[in-house]
């Protein structure tokens, strides 16, 4: 239950931002925006919550997690979305903000390792 709880809290908290930017300043539609929100976030809670943020804490976790969002959205030019470099930027800005304030040490104080289960890798 611990990963419901948590990858839905970074739905609300990223998803949703992200995706509004990407819908005003990308100007694509909500089922695209939803789609490309929905992959980077899913790729952000594996890589930068799951493996990145229990080993290195929160400012590598958000500096991935703002990285692979500009990576990711800057791949997504090449596969035709018509994105501004100005929206990539806001977009990856305020994944950044949201991750480093309210959802890293939401998910360092209140969600303890075992409600979220092992790491991925981890084999007993």
């Amino acid at each position: 239950m611990g990963h419901v709880k948590t990858f839905s809290f970074k739905i609300l908290l990223n998803g949703l931002p992200l995706m509004l930017i990407l819908m005003l300043l990308g100007k694509i539609g909500w089922i695209t925006a939803l789609i490309v929100t929905a992959f980077i976030t899913v790729a952000a809670y594996i890589i930068g919550d799951l493996i990145i943020l229990p080993e290195t804490g929160n400012f590598t976790a958000t500096v991935t997690d703002g990285g692979l969002v500009f990576f990711l959205l800057w791949l997504s030019r090449y596969f035709g979305l018509p994105l501004s470099f100005l929206a990539i930027l806001l977009s990856a800005a305020a994944v950044m903000m949201v991750e480093g304030l309210i959802y890293h040490p939401y998910l360092n104080r209140l969600v303890s390792v075992d409600s979220i289960g092992p790491r991925i890798g981890d084999r007993e």
